[in-house]
């Protein structure tokens, strides 16, 4: 079959939760990845911190917060379609001020995020122990976000993958998108290696990778690679059930088997898959100031993952501004596991002419990239 209605450019968690949910709805749906589905976002730590991201009004906060809320329901219902358990995992979040030089700003998000959930509680540097045994006593107070809890990521990706197959997308994997068929400004399908294939509409969820197969449109979205490492460390006894987040950015979210997921350093403008030892120092270092008994584990494996960053930190979801029939859904940084429910969701509605969503996805069009003079055709 060459001929779609929609092709999808991107195998991660967010190409595969529009998938999924176009094909749902009834519409053919081919999906196209240059290496193995799921794969892209096997690197993330599989938080859901629709709170813990947010120190400030934002207009993400509102889906983020939405689509945390879905995993429950996701949870069961990927597991029915696929047979996978994507390791939901309910026990709250804590975001610790590591030095006194965090707690000030620490404690204005805990004002923010108080002001609309009062379950979100500030505890002071002899009571994070009480909440967490293993953390360490010698911090400058924390933030319990009960709420924000976490997921298995690459166990979402292949669940989102399979339930997506079992709906009747067409999965093309190590097969890259060379060119975008494009005509008189109208998106017509892809060229690959071996083939054209068509569709009426195509849309770009190649995250990090999205801006290069925008080459020739006449737009391409500031959406830079951010490279991430990441460790693990395997404890045999008394590990910690939450998870913790530093304000300076480290992470350690605890999974099954005691095993303890460390992330994660930031390179902006790279691709390069290596991980540094530096780059693990720093991680170790910083994770075992809060949290000393990972001295006591041993280095299970280390690995790198690339993130997709827009220039203004909100998603770039939309119509391209000058190729009709072509949407760009890309930019979700560190939150592509957390949005990916919401986006499979909002995606469908959007494309089938919603405009109550699309009015909720305006703040993240592509066009409020142009300049003023760009946007007004001459």
């Amino acid at each position: 079959m060459n001929k779609y209605e929609y092709i999808l450019i991107g195998g991660g968690v967010i190409g595969c939760s529009i998938a999924y949910r176009l094909a749902k709805s009834g519409f053919s749906v081919a999906l196209f990845d240059s290496d193995s589905a799921g794969k892209a976002s096997m690197a993330a730590g599989g938080m859901l911190g629709a709170q813990n991201e947010f120190e400030c009004e934002n207009p993400l906060m509102e889906i983020a917060l939405e689509s945390r809320d879905l995993f429950p329901d996701l949870r069961d219902e990927l597991f029915e379609e696929s047979g996978i358990d994507i390791e939901f995992r309910k026990a709250g979040l804590l975001k610790v001020a590591a030095s006194e030089e965090d707690r000030d700003s620490l404690l204005a998000q805990y004002r923010f995020l108080a002001g609309k959930d009062a379950t979100v509680s500030w505890l002071e540097p002899q009571d994070v122990p009480k909440k967490e045994p293993q953390l360490t006593s010698l911090t400058a107070g924390a933030i319990y976000l009960e709420k924000d809890n976490q997921v298995k990521a690459p166990l979402l990706a292949f669940a989102l993958l399979r339930s997506a197959v079992n709906a009747g997308v067409h999965v093309y994997e190590h097969t890259a998108i060379h060119e975008l068929i494009i005509q008189n400004g109208q998106v017509l399908g892809v060229k690959t290696k071996s083939s054209n294939v068509y569709a009426s509409r195509v849309i770009n969820t190649a995250g990090a990778w999205s801006s290069a197969l925008l080459e020739g449109t006449g737009f391409t979205p500031p959406v830079i690679p951010v490279k991430g490492e990441c460790v693990s460390i395997k404890l045999s006894k008394e590990a910690p059930v939450k998870t913790i987040f530093a304000v300076d950015g480290c992470y350690i979210v605890p999974k099954r088997n005691n095993e303890m997921l460390i992330g994660a350093t930031s390179t902006p403008h790279s691709f390069d898959p290596s991980v540094s030892a530096g780059g693990i120092r720093s991680l170790l270092n910083r994770a075992a100031r809060l949290l000393p008994i990972l001295d006591t584990g041993t280095i299970e494996r280390t690995w790198s993952g690339v993130r997709p960053q827009a220039a203004d930190h909100l998603p770039v979801i939309g119509a391209h501004p000058f190729v009709d029939g072509l949407y760009i859904c890309t930019g979700h940084y560190r939150n592509g596991i957390l949005l990916s429910p919401i986006t499979g969701l909002l995606m469908e509605k959007y494309l089938s002419g919603c405009s109550k969503t699309a009015a909720r996805l305006a703040p993240f069009s592509p066009a409020r990239f142009l300049s003023q003079k760009e946007a007004v055709p001459v």
